[in-house]
């Protein structure tokens, strides 16, 4: 006969069904024989096991406690062992097994015992007390075991919050809400809902960075700064969103501890001169960090970058006026002329006298043959001390206030720079450049004498500073003693910078692969579970973080109780739980253990306003659901009224 595909092809279906086993047991009746065979054994050999499992497991579905709350029972029953004594204990759960082995083994010569099976079970209320101590452990280990499969096939459950941790929630909240976020070794940005403490960043965490991305960023950067000056540390605070409000604030927490406030902005009242005197190679850092170079070719932006530093060397050599704003004299030095002439001036018994005259000399030569070279930086300087800002860019009257990083950091006060109210982008951008290059020269001082700066520096909208400027100064700060805390509204720009902080702030849900990037993998107290925080599970798997509680039924102000979660539960009253399922969930384990199967949760499921908290060392962390607890508005109207609060 012909080769027909057709018909090999009609012929294939057959001949496949043909060989699948048709007895092949289905998973679901495998589990069933095997639980049938344990309920069996149970019967034999652990009554009182199986009729307390069975409850504990009752128990633990309806309540949706913590797995922990099972370290109730099996520590009642190890006291209870260890009372009686671990051999009688072990006598009393092996009686009932022997007895009913030894009548069902007396079948071969007594056939009368398979009429009556019960007989096995004479004496019950005599020997099935004795089981009850080693029952007790053994039956929440079984439930346990029973509630960690259920969970590891259909997912963790909406975990009840237990009455310590809701009680621990209302005490922390209004410790902060009264003004209590300075700790003993950082501060108090948040309140952790999973354990009802506080979410707290420590002052070793803090100098390796802190970057706050979106909305929490300057929620959290604003409660580590108030904390800071509490603390009367030096705090440098550039605020490039320019909110009243922000300084307002900070003005009070200056004016309830004591520490001299110095503030700059496009109304004042400090006048701000960098530039003036030190040394030539930091004022050239400071110029340089200033210009923008986004328009500028790689060989105008060096040969830039070499005339600034020989003009900017003449003019420390020959000082002019100090009437003159250094920047204005800048410019005049930024021709051919202009630095000519100014060389010329150089007294004669200057020790490099000759050396800067040939070096003007050739910038002057460059310069007149390629006027472009400095096009950048004329402009741009011109631009800004035409703006708002450039106006207190200069020396000011003799009793006028003066902005110093240096005096700032000796003094142990606050500095302020609120640049975006009222002033065009680009001096602000200008303005900020300066400030974070000045930063970084005090924190290269203060690395060099080997002198801890015990400080802050908080950037407010990070995002209009060079990213290379940033990571500098976060890698110089940790140098110097210095905590870099940087807020960005733009998450891509937050993104670019993880590298180089050491503590995260992000709006919550957090994403499990990030989590996984950024700590590699750190736990919450109990470390990772199934696969680590980016385990096979994703934001809703069985993997992820074995941390604490996601909390789906959170929150201080349910429906029901005195102090219920979101789920409706309170902390009386629960459905199967009441005041006793208040303790055990999560409350006895003080609600910081953890349990296999967390789950991230989703944004919908998150109220507005939580963010997460990450942190990769002294001691890696992750927090991944926190809230901001805002201050009492009495405790502003106190400071700025001048009373103790």
């Amino acid at each position: 006969m012909p080769y027909s595909a057709a018909g090999q092809a009609d012929r294939t279906p057959r001949r496949r069904a043909s060989v699948l086993p048709r007895d092949k047991p289905r998973h679901g009746e495998l589990i069933a024989a095997l639980a049938v065979v344990l309920v069996l054994a149970h019967l034999l050999l652990a009554q009182l096991t199986l009729v307390l499992a069975a409850v504990l497991c009752a128990v633990d579905r309806l309540s949706r406690w913590r797995p922990q709350w099972l370290a109730a029972p099996a520590g009642a029953g190890l006291l209870w062992v260890l009372a009686v004594g671990p051999g009688r204990a072990v006598d009393g759960l092996a009686a009932g097994p022997r007895r009913v082995l030894a009548y069902l083994g007396g079948i071969g010569r007594y056939p009368g015992h398979l009429l009556h099976p019960l007989g096995a079970f004479a004496g019950l209320s005599g020997w099935l007390p004795r089981q009850l101590p080693l029952a007790l452990i053994l039956a929440a280990a079984e439930a346990f075991g029973l509630g960690w499969l259920r969970r590891r096939r259909a997912g963790p459950p909406a975990w009840r919050v237990g009455l310590v941790v809701a009680v621990r929630r209302q005490a922390t909240t209004a410790s902060i809400r009264s003004g209590g976020v300075v700790t003993r070794n950082g501060c108090r940005v948040g309140l952790d809902v999973a354990t009802g403490r506080a979410a707290e960043i420590s002052w070793a965490e803090a100098e390796g960075g802190v970057l706050c991305a979106e909305s929490s960023g300057a929620e959290a950067g604003f409660v580590v700064a108030i904390a800071a000056i509490r603390r009367r540390k030096p705090v440098i605070v550039v605020d490039l969103t320019g909110s009243p409000r922000l300084t307002r604030s900070l003005a009070a927490a200056c004016a309830e501890s004591g520490a001299p406030l110095r503030r700059f902005g496009p109304s004042g009242p400090g006048y701000y001169e960098p530039l003036r005197g030190g040394d030539p190679g930091r004022a050239a850092a400071l110029v340089l960090g200033m210009i923008d170079w986004a328009d500028v070719g790689d060989r105008h932006r060096r040969s830039c970058a070499a005339y600034l530093t020989d003009a900017l060397a003449v003019q420390a050599a020959a000082p002019g006026d100090r009437r003159v704003p250094p920047l204005d004299d800048l410019v005049r030095l930024l021709t051919p002329e202009g630095l000519r002439d100014r060389a010329a001036l150089i007294p004669a018994y200057h020790p490099r006298r000759d050396v800067l005259a040939d070096r003007a000399a050739v910038s002057a030569a460059l310069l007149r043959d390629d006027p472009a070279i400095v096009t950048a930086p004329v402009t741009q300087l011109t631009g800004l001390r035409a703006s708002a800002l450039g106006r207190w860019l200069e020396p000011g009257p003799p009793d006028g206030a003066r902005v110093s990083l240096g005096r700032t950091v000796r003094e142990r006060g606050v500095a302020l720079f609120s640049l975006g109210d009222g002033a065009d982008g680009q001096s602000v951008r200008m303005t900020a450049g300066m400030v974070a290059a000045d930063l970084l020269a005090v924190c290269a001082e203060l690395h060099a004498m080997s002198v801890p700066a015990d400080s802050l520096a908080w950037i407010n909208g990070c995002e209009a500073v060079a990213e290379r400027a940033l990571a500098e100064l976060v890698a110089q700060g940790r140098g110097a003693g210095m905590a870099v805390v940087l807020a960005a509204a733009s998450v891509a720009f937050a993104e670019r910078l993880l590298a180089e902080v050491n503590v995260l702030v992000t709006p919550a849900p957090v994403d499990p692969a990030l989590v996984g990037g950024f700590t590699g993998g750190v736990g919450n107290g109990a470390g990772s579970a199934g696969g680590g925080l980016a385990g096979s599970g994703g934001l809703a798997g069985s993997a992820g973080l074995a941390g604490s509680a996601g909390l789906a039924g959170g929150g201080l102000a349910g429906s029901g109780g005195l102090a219920g979660g979101e789920s409706g539960g309170g902390l009386a009253g629960w459905s199967g739980g009441g005041l006793a399922g208040g303790l055990a969930g999560g409350g006895l384990a003080g609600g910081t253990a953890s349990a296999p199967g967390f789950a991230f949760r989703t944004k919908d499921d998150i109220p507005p306003g939580t963010f997460s908290l990450l942190a990769r060392g002294p001691r890696g962390r992750v927090l991944p659901e926190c809230r901001h607890v805002p201050a009492r508005p009495d405790r502003d109207k106190a400071a700025l009224a001048g009373r103790p609060s």
